[in-house]
Parts: structure tokens; sequence; C-alpha cells
């Protein structure tokens, strides 16, 4: 199941890569969209939309994309995530629900998560999917199934002011996915420029390096009708790291990712921050 667990990661990868634009400073009160454009070989292949709604007592984000133009021979994939919680008096993130649904050509899969507000023990996990090839989902064990989610996760790295500085620690956590539990571990060894026509934005940054792993939860193929002889176990590769670039841009808190690059199966892409758009947020008996 190869290819479903490179997608379904590929997926994590972009939603993450819009969530981590969409925290603003609670005190604030702004609302945040950010659009960033993905590029392969030179040419855009997917634009990622994201939507950020940030208080003292709550957080709501949403994220979108599809890819396009050429990159959709390979993979015409959609994506739309959704996360909502509280914010607890110390600052702690609390989920509530998160849920996040894609495609790729024939094949999809759905995933609505909710979560015991107290002991962010998942509650409810309904999940539906259906790939090219025959497959059973062994799902997380019951031990595991707590938040945080993944997008809380990020979100809350975000908002601590002292996570994204220059080291060479490694900082891991265990994250529920959705689908998988995910040992998530990063650090951000060194400073850097950037500086390229691509980017709205352009100057220091911070580069941090990403890397998951899947610890629990997983697909076994269940097609038999081709058998294959078997062969030797090849030795896993390790995982190359996901590339991120946090700036600091003004009206914006905290540090926000401004450029990142992942290499998939049929090569590297690059993402680059492309509009910002920050608007005061309404209150809610303002809001359409």
């Amino acid at each position: 199941m190869k290819d479903q667990t490179e997608m379904l990661r590929l997926f994590i990868f972009l939603s993450l890569m819009a969530l981590l634009s969409s925290p603003v400073n609670a005190q604030s009160s702004q609302s945040i969209k950010l659009t960033y454009k993905a590029y392969w070989g030179g040419f855009v292949i997917s634009k990622v939309y994201s939507s950020a709604r940030l208080s003292n007592e709550s957080y709501q984000v949403d994220v979108a994309y599809d890819v396009t133009g050429l990159a959709s021979i390979f993979s015409n994939m959609k994506s739309k995530s959704s996360v909502r919680g509280n914010i607890l008096s110390d600052g702690a993130l609390m989920p509530l629900e998160f849920d996040n649904a894609g495609s790729w050509g024939k094949s999809h899969f759905t995933t609505k998560t909710r979560f015991d507000s107290e002991s962010s023990q998942i509650v409810a996990h309904d999940i539906d999917f259906k790939f090219k090839k025959e497959a059973k989902y062994i799902p997380i064990a019951d031990a595991q199934r707590k938040g945080p989610d993944m997008m809380s996760y990020y979100l809350d790295l975000m908002l601590n002011p002292h996570a994204l500085a220059v080291s060479q620690d490694l900082r891991e956590a265990t994250v529920f996915g959705g689908f998988f539990l995910l040992n998530m571990a990063y650090k951000c060894p060194e400073r850097k420029t950037l500086d390229s026509g691509r980017a709205t934005y352009t100057g220091p940054v911070i580069a941090c390096e990403f890397t998951d792993k899947v610890v629990d939860g997983n697909f076994i193929a269940t097609d038999k009708k081709k058998k294959k002889k078997r062969k030797k176990k090849k030795k896993e590769k390790a995982t190359k790291p996901v590339e991120i670039w946090f700036a600091e841009i003004e009206g914006l808190q905290p540090k926000v990712p401004v450029y990142a690059e992942f290499a998939i199966g049929w090569g590297k892409v690059r993402v680059y921050l492309a509009e910002i758009d920050v608007s005061p947020l309404k209150a809610e008996k303002d809001a359409p």
C-alpha cells in the first residue's frame, strides 16, 4: 500500500503547509487568509488556501487545495480539512472536531473525528475510503486514540514563541493523523535568506526540517488475484525531511512559513507564499 501511504502523507503535508500559515495573535482578533503556490518542474501544480479564526477562547482553521495542470496527469488530487477546538486559560489547545477528506483519481477517503472536551480522548472516529487496490484498514490501538490531532499540534507549535528557534535539538511528539498515529519530529538548524520572484516575501528566514513516521494504524493490501513471487525485503529508506522556511512578517504573529520543499514519487515540489490577506475578526453577531 505504498502509493496510498505516500498520497496520504502528501495530503498531510500540504494541509500542514496551509495550516502553519494561519495562526494570528489572539489578542489582535484577526482573520487571516494566505495562499500558497506549489511548483513542480517550473509549473504551478496547486494552490493552497487557508483561513483561520482565532480568539482567546477558541480556534478554527479550514484548508483546501487541489492539484491541477500538468501534475494532474500523475495525480488529480483534491483535499479539504478543518479543525475546531478550545483554547484553555493556560494557552493549551483542546481539539473538539477534526475532519479531513480527499481524492485522487478514483481513490478517495474521509475521516471525521470527535474529541472529549476535557480529556482529549477520541469519542467518535468515522472513516470511509476506497483505493484502486483493495485494502484493509488496521485501526489505531484504543489506548492511543487521543489528541492532539495533526492540525491542532501544528497550530500549538506556531503559537509557541519559543518553538521555532535555531537549534540542532530534535523535538518529537505523538500526533493523531486521521488514519495513522504519527511520530512527528522537527529541528531548525540554521538561518537562510529567501530571494525568489515566486514569493511575496524575500528576506531572512529560519530553516526547519520536519519528519513523520507512522507508529500505529495501517493499510494492508487484500487483493490476492495476482500472486507475485516473494522477493527479498529491501531495506527501508529513511524518509527525507520536509524543509520549511519561516519568517517574521509585519502584521502577522508569530513566524509563518514562506517556502517549503519536499520530495514525492514523481519529483520535488517547491511551495511559495504567494498572497496575504489580513483583516479584523468580526464579532459573532456581525459575521455573515
